[in-house]
């Protein structure tokens, strides 16, 4: 039995030794058999693409949508600042409870005023109002819309000025 044993490790280390699959990956390819440089700048006469906002992605040349445009700067941070906001209590109560609350708007704010295991109350964030319905609203008066990533990460919606969502005036964090 341990000259079987003994025998296929030899046959395997050798198989190794020939076939060598660690090597792979690490292959030299000459200079002049790459199609590209391994560096390149863009051309100059493209234009790079912008940097993601809370609205989402825009291409340079596209003007911002109406709404947007009637929004001052300020009232901008103050919805960013209710959706930071909104953020650190859903943080605080995950921190408390080990996860963030699940469910609609109406059954996480429920959990975050108090309705849940440890029975945990925090405050309603400020930048936010509660409605008849017992959801946690934004600045004009629309639900936040919770979409749930991971246990401790979820992603805060606001249908924006138009009070539609899923347009492009729409806040996101």
């Amino acid at each position: 039995m341990k000259i079987i044993a003994a025998t296929l490790l030899i046959v395997f280390a050798l198989v190794l030794a020939v076939w060598q699959p660690w090597a792979e990956k690490a292959r030299f390819v000459p200079e002049k058999t790459r199609s590209e440089p391994p560096f390149s700048s863009p051309p100059e006469d493209r234009v790079p693409d912008p940097l993601p906002s809370s609205t989402g992605p825009r291409p340079a040349a596209e003007t911002p949508p109406a709404s947007e445009l009637l929004l001052s700067t300020e009232d901008r941070q103050k919805v960013q600042a209710a959706i930071d906001n909104l953020g650190f209590t859903l943080r605080d109560y995950g921190t408390a409870l080990k996860g963030n609350p699940v469910g609609t708007n109406a059954e996480i704010t429920a959990a975050l005023l108090g309705d849940n295991a440890k029975q945990v109350k925090l405050e309603i964030p400020a930048g936010s109002t509660l409605n008849d319905k017992g959801e946690l609203c934004d600045p004009w008066g629309t639900p936040w819309f919770f979409h749930q990533l991971s246990a401790y990460k979820t992603e805060i919606h606001s249908a924006g000025p138009d009070r539609k969502m899923y347009t492009e005036d729409d806040f996101v964090r």
